[in-house]
């Protein structure tokens, strides 16, 4: 049987697959180092797991200034 991998994380969840805590991966995100959310309905936001996994790999854009981690 396949696993499913989500399409789509809670922000607990992106931040706990960055190996971040949720306050720092909400500041990286408000600074535009990380992407913002996708808003699926009215109080539900998710984060796309492909751009997550593009972070990871180096293939997403980096944002114009230096973030510090």
């Amino acid at each position: 049987m396949a696993t499913i991998q989500p399409a789509a994380l809670r922000e607990s969840n992106a931040a706990a697959f960055l190996d971040l805590s949720v306050t720092k991966f909400r500041n990286l995100v408000r600074r535009g180092a990380l992407p913002g959310p996708v808003r699926l309905a009215d109080g539900v936001e998710r984060w796309r797991a492909d751009d997550l996994r593009a972070i990871l790999s180096g293939t997403a854009a980096r944002p114009s200034e230096d973030f510090e981690l």
